[in-house]
């Protein structure tokens, strides 16, 4: 049955003006699980270590927070949790079984989405960045290179442009990916400093970067031989890793040594967790899936680390995992969605389910996909999409204060970065981009 169009229009209108657009936070709970889980976070029921080396449970306190947990933070003690990561069968039955039904493919649906998104478009792009109104039709369009890693803006010959809006008037279409998503709805002014500037290389980035490739070896091949040799040989045949690779290259021995160790450490946790995959499951890595828009004037681009699962033909089939070397944070689950949306629109079925994999701990984040996920995920989009093209026809960026501040390369001109690091005590805590 085909879902009514201005469900998705007043959704998309409603996440564009700022309204809520409906609450898509929702309790799963899937048999390997013992408890219902927030898609957001798991609980793990931790106990708390006492010096008699007994354990207690933690009580609320009148502000909803843990006294028994406060308490153990001020003493600077250790805690202890029961949880531990899947691994084999268990973390593939999580991924199969999201205790919801599959969505049924409703190219209707998605057909009438992806109008939606044309029409704004469309008519973002003839009505903004034309200056005095006599601009050609192709002017404004343009976001830079494609989604890989590491990818920067891109030159053009002849360039000498004075700015962003210089740059991304040459470049057709616009296109848009999860990072420069990001980003742009953090704070365009830091968006236009790591698109157009050079983006300094960090353990982390090493790390994920080679994390990323042994995965890649460890589905496809079924093994890991030396994790540092073998990560560092296939950044090698990557021309948009040879930054990082230099960078790798000329880090003190100590430093070197505690990128390996951490490399080493989550690639053996990937060998003795990940589950094998059935070659009849179609198991595909860093698969680039795009989706035109507005005429070609928008392009919507991602490469997923896994897609697994046949084309659908009446049920949704294929599911999509990312795959991250670092921390679990909440904004990885738009990430996520982005990559719904895009493989809907591209093959008018959505997965049936999205997931990040963290390879750092074991955790497994499920996100079931449902009509509701993308129609947010395209308002996002869409908003995302009229900011890229704001800085892309030269619009002053707007500086937003957050938690890329503090590893910005604009703070020292940025008024409201200034202001929230002074309110923080000259000292930015929180963790700026990472894998």
């Amino acid at each position: 049955m085909a879902k009514d169009v201005t469900v998705a229009s007043g959704l998309i209108g409603a996440e564009a003006t700022g309204h809520s657009a409906g609450p898509l936070f929702m309790r799963v709970t899937p048999a390997v699980h013992t408890v219902a889980m927030l898609q957001m976070d798991v609980d793990r029921h931790a106990g708390i270590l006492r010096a008699g080396g007994g354990r207690s449970r933690s009580t609320s306190d009148s502000h909803g927070g843990s006294r028994s947990r406060r308490e153990e933070i001020a003493c600077g003690q250790a805690w202890s949790h029961p949880w531990r990561p899947l691994a084999g069968p268990a973390l593939l039955e999580r991924l199969r079984v999201t205790g919801r039904p599959r969505p049924k493919v409703d190219p209707e649906f998605v057909f009438r989405l992806r109008c939606h998104l044309d029409a704004e478009l469309a008519t973002d792009s003839a009505g903004e960045g034309r200056g005095d109104g006599h601009g050609a039709p192709g002017q404004g369009s343009g976001s830079g290179a494609g989604a890989g890693a590491g990818a920067g803006p891109g030159g053009g010959e002849g360039s000498g442009a004075s700015g962003p809006g210089d740059t991304l008037s040459r470049l057709s279409p616009l296109v848009v990916t999860k990072d420069r998503l990001t980003r742009v709805l953090s704070c365009e002014a830091h968006y236009v400093a790591a698109e157009f500037g050079e983006r300094t290389p960090t353990p982390a980035m090493a790390c994920g970067a080679i994390v990323d490739v042994l995965f890649r070896q460890l589905v496809c091949v079924g093994s890991i031989g030396d994790p540092m040799a073998d990560g560092l040989a296939a950044l090698s045949v990557d021309d948009h890793q040879r930054g990082l690779l230099s960078w790798i290259e000329q880090l003190l021995p100590r430093d070197r040594e505690g990128l390996r160790a951490e490399v080493e450490r989550q690639a053996e946790g990937l060998q003795l967790r990940w589950p094998a995959l059935e070659s009849g499951w179609l198991p595909r890595t860093q698969e680039a899936i795009r989706a035109q828009l507005a005429g070609g004037s928008v392009e919507l681009s991602a490469r997923v680390d896994l897609a697994i699962g046949r084309p659908a033909e009446d049920e949704a089939s294929v599911a999509i995992v990312e795959i991250k070397s670092g921390a679990r944070r909440p904004g990885h689950r738009a990430d996520l969605h982005f990559y719904a949306l895009v493989e809907a629109l591209r093959s008018w079925a959505p997965p049936f389910v999205v997931a990040t994999y963290y390879t750092r701990t074991g955790e497994l984040d499920v996100d079931p996909v449902t009509d509701e996920l993308l129609v947010e995920a395209a308002g996002r989009t869409l908003i995302g999409a009229r900011a890229l093209r704001r800085v892309a026809d030269g619009i002053e960026p707007v500086g937003s204060p957050g938690t890329l501040c503090g590893s910005c390369a604009v703070l020292p001109e940025c008024g409201p970065g200034r202001e929230r690091l002074e309110g923080l005590g000259g000292r930015d805590t929180t963790r700026g981009e990472d894998r």
